[in-house]
C-alpha cells in the first residue's frame, strides 16, 4: 500500500455496545449493584453482542479513587478487542497511560480465563517491581469485585501473583540473559521496555509460550534510535496511526486527515500555546488549515491491512491524549521540550514526546541517510553483469569470515563468528561509487567452496582488483584463489592496523620474514571515509534489503558501526569504530575496503576539507587523516 491509500482509506463501522447494558440505574431510577452489572456484561458476552471488554473497565476497576474507563485513553481500545491479533506492539511516547493499560488488560484476561498464564517482561528488575507494586496490585486491591477474583491461597508476591481460577501473572527480567525465563510457561509475553531489550533474548521469552494454544505477544516501549528491536517489530507489523479528521476544511471533497506521524503531518500538528487550549480548543491543530481539531474524533487507520489479525501495530504520541491537548500547562511543558529547555535533546523530544525513533550521533550513518544512499536497482549477479561498462573501475572486495568482531544474527541462528561477505563496487566518471552486488555466504567452514564461490564471481564480473582483509585466515584462503586462477598481482591484501601515522593506506613491501606484500589499512579511517561519502550520497547500493530482525539484509550491516571516544594515557582520546554489540558489520567492512582500494588505485581521496561541514565532525577530520589531498604520494603500486 501506497502514502495515498493510507490516507484516503475510510474507517471501519465498529458495532456499538448498547448503553443500557452497563447504565448504573434502570429506567425506573434503581441503582444496579457491580455484580448485576458484571452479569448483564458476561450475558452480553455468551450471546454474542460484544466486541470489546472497554465497557467493563468502570465496574473491575478503580483509578485514584474512581471507576476506571478508557474516555480519556481512547486509543488503547484495540488492546481490550475480543477477537485480538495474537501479537500487537505498542510504539509509545511516554505518560500516556500505556502501563495502566497493560495492568489492566492483564487482570481482565486473567480473571475472565480460566488458568490462563501471563509472563511480563522488563528489561530491569526495578522496572518490573514497580509495575506489579504500582500499578497490577492497587487495581486488584481496590477492585469492587476482588473478592470474586481471589481467594485464601492466592499468591500476592511481587513477581507471581495467582487467582482463584487457576490463572497467574508472573513477573521477570532479562536484560543481560533470559535463563531466568527458562522453564516458565505461559499463554501471553508481554515484553515492556522492548527497545532496550536484547533481541537474541526473544526466542528464549517466546519458547515459554510453545505448549499453548493462546500465544498472545504484547510488546511495548518508547523508541529510541530508527534500529532496535521496537522499531523492528513495528516494521513488521500493520503500522496503524491514529487518523484526526478536520472539522473545519476538506480535501477531495472528505474532511482533511490529519496522521501523527513523522513522515506525514506529526510536527505540523503541533499548535501554538494560547490560555484557551481546552478539551473544545484542543491544542492540536490541523496541518491544512491551522484550526484546532480533536483526537478523540480519530480513529485508527492501519498501513498494511493485510497484517492487522496476525500483526497489529500502533503508534501513540503524547499529543493524541486529552491529559497533553486539553491542558495549557501540559502543552506548554510540550512546547518547551520541543525547544530544548531544561537541557532537552532533541532525540529525547522526538522519543518520549512524539513516540518517534531518532538517530544518535554516536552511530557513523544514520538510517535515514541509509535509505537515502539506496537505488531501486535489485541485488543480483545480472542486473551487475549488465552494467559492468558504465564504471571506469571496479572493485570485488572480500571480508572473510571468523574474524569474531562480535555475535549477530543471520536467519534464525545465532553466530558468534562473522561470515565471509562479498560486495562488487564501481567507479563511474564523476567519482561517485555504486555497490552494484553484494553477497554473504553462510558456509564459514568451507574455506575452499568460499574461494571457489569468489573465483566464480571473479570470473563474472571481472574486477580490476580483487580487495580482501589479510588476517591469518585470509592468507590461507588467498593461497586458495591464487590457485584456483585468480592473478596474484590483481589481488589486494589488506592488514588491518590502528592509526597509521601517514594515510589511511599505505603499501608494505615483502621482506625475508614475510615475502608477501600487502596493504596496512587504518580500519577507522577507511570507515569514517566510507560512511562519509554514504552520507554525501556520493557512495550507492541497491535496494534496501532489510526484512525483518531475523533476515536483516547487507546494507543494515552498516548500522551496526559506532564511534566512540576511547580516554587513554595519550594527551588526545583515540576514536574508535567498532560493531555494535548484538550486530554484525561484514558487508559493511567489505564495502569500506572496495573504497580504500578504489581511492587507492586512483591516487584520488575524499577531501576532508569540504567534508567537514556536511559530514564530518572535526574531531572525525583530525582522526581520519590530513586534509591535503596529496597524502597518497606515498602509496606504492598494486604489487605484481
Amino acid at each position: 500500500m501506497d502514502n495515498s491509500d493510507f490516507i484516503t482509506q475510510e474507517p471501519n463501522n465498529i458495532q456499538k455496545i448498547a448503553a443500557s447494558v452497563l447504565a448504573l440505574q434502570t429506567k425506573e431510577g434503581d441503582r444496579i449493584s457491580t455484580e448485576e452489572r458484571v452479569t448483564r456484561f458476561s450475558k452480553l458476552v455468551a450471546a454474542g453482542g460484544v466486541r470489546t471488554c472497554k465497557d467493563i473497565l468502570p465496574a473491575l476497576f478503580q483509578l485514584n479513587g474512581q471507576p476506571y474507563s478508557l474516555e480519556d485513553h481512547f486509543p488503547f481500545e484495540d488492546i481490550y478487542r475480543l477477537a485480538m491479533a495474537p501479537a500487537q506492539v505498542w510504539r509509545t511516547g511516554r505518560q500516556v497511560a500505556k502501563t495502566t493499560n497493560m495492568a489492566t488488560f492483564g487482570i481482565t484476561t486473567c480473571v475472565s480465563i480460566p488458568n490462563f498464564k501471563s509472563l511480563y517482561i522488563t528489561p530491569l528488575f526495578e522496572q518490573i517491581r514497580r509495575f506489579s507494586a504500582m500499578y497490577v496490585q492497587p487495581f486488584i486491591n481496590n477492585s469492587p469485585v476482588k473478592h470474586y477474583w481471589l481467594d485464601q491461597d492466592s499468591v500476592k508476591s511481587v513477581l507471581h501473583r495467582t487467582f482463584a481460577n487457576g490463572s497467574s501473572m508472573l513477573f521477570s527480567f532479562a536484560l543481560l540473559d533470559a535463563d531466568r525465563i527458562r522453564g516458565i510457561s505461559a499463554d501471553l509475553n508481554w515484553i515492556d521496555e522492548i527497545q532496550d531489550m536484547n533481541r537474541e533474548h526473544l526466542p528464549i521469552i517466546r519458547e515459554t509460550m510453545s505448549h499453548s494454544s493462546w500465544e498472545l505477544r504484547r510488546e511495548t516501549g518508547t523508541p529510541k534510535t530508527l534500529d532496535n528491536v521496537l522499531e523492528g517489530r513495528w516494521n513488521e507489523s500493520s503500522q496503524a496511526e491514529w487518523f484526526v479528521p478536520c472539522t473545519h476544511c476538506t480535501t477531495g471533497g472528505h474532511p482533511t486527515i490529519n496522521i501523527p506521524a513523522m513522515e506525514f503531518h506529526l510536527e505540523k500538528m503541533i499548535g501554538p500555546w494560547h490560555e484557551g487550549i481546552s478539551e473544545k480548543t484542543p491544542a492540536v491543530i490541523c496541518h491544512k488549515c491551522s484550526k484546532p481539531i480533536n483526537p478523540r474524533h480519530g480513529f485508527w487507520k492501519h498501513r498494511w491491512p493485510e497484517r492487522v489479525f496476525d500483526f497489529a501495530g500502533y503508534h501513540i504520541p503524547q499529543i493524541i491524549m486529552p491529559l497533553h491537548y486539553s491542558r495549557p500547562d501540559k502543552w506548554s511543558v510540550i512546547l518547551a521540550k520541543r525547544e530544548g529547555r531544561g537541557n532537552t535533546p532533541i532525540n529525547v523530544f522526538y522519543n518520549e514526546v512524539l513516540g518517534e525513533g531518532y538517530d544518535v550521533a554516536s552511530k557513523l550513518v544514520s538510517l535515514t541517510e541509509l535509505k537515502k544512499a539506496c537505488t531501486s536497482n535489485p541485488n543480483t549477479i545480472e542486473f551487475a553483469q549488465q552494467n559492468l561498462f558504465n564504471y571506469s573501475m571496479r572493485v570485488l572486495a572480500v571480508d572473510w569470515g571468523g574474524g569474531g568482531r562480535g555475535r549477530g544474527r543471520t536467519g534464525v541462528t545465532s553466530i558468534s563468528l562473522s561470515l565471509t561477505t562479498v560486495a562488487l563496487l564501481g567507479l563511474t566518471h564523476d567519482g561517485r561509487i555504486d555497490v552494484l552486488y553484494g553477497e554473504r555466504l553462510l558456509t564459514p567452514h568451507d574455506h575452499l567452496g568460499e574461494a571457489k564461490k569468489i573465483k566464480d564471481l571473479w570470473d563474472r564480473f571481472r574486477p580490476d582488483i580483487l580487495a580482501h582483509d589479510y588476517s591469518g585466515a585470509g592468507q590461507l584462503r588467498e593461497t586458495f584463489l591464487v590457485q584456483a586462477g585468480v592473478p596474484a598481482g590483481r589481488t589486494m591484501p589488506c592488514q588491518y592496523v590502528r592509526a597509521a601515522s601517514s594515510a589511511p593506506c599505505y603499501h608494505v613491501p615483502p621482506t625475508p620474514g614475510h615475502p608477501r606484500s600487502h596493504y596496512r589499512v587504518d580500519k577507522a579511517r577507511m570507515l569514517l571515509l566510507t560512511c562519509a561519502y554514504i552520507r554525501l550520497q556520493r557512495l550507492r547500493f541497491f535496494e534496501y534489503d532489510y526484512k525483518n530482525q531475523d533476515d536483516a539484509g547487507l546494507v543494515h550491516d552498516f548500522l551496526a558501526l559506532i564511534e566512540e571516544n576511547v580516554q587513554t594515557s595519550a594527551v588526545r582520546p583515540i576514536y574508535k569504530v567498532s560493531c555494535a554489540e548484538g550486530s554484525i558489520d561484514d558487508f559493511a567492512q567489505a564495502v569500506a575496503m572496495g573504497c580504500i582500494a578504489i581511492w587507492h588505485r586512483t591516487g584520488v581521496w575524499p577531501n576532508l576539507a569540504e567534508l567537514a561541514d556536511t559530514a564530518l565532525t572535526p574531531e572525525q577530520v583530525e582522526a581520519a587523516g590530513p586534509a591535503d589531498p596529496q597524502w597518497a604520494d606515498d602509496i606504492g603500486p598494486v604489487p605484481e
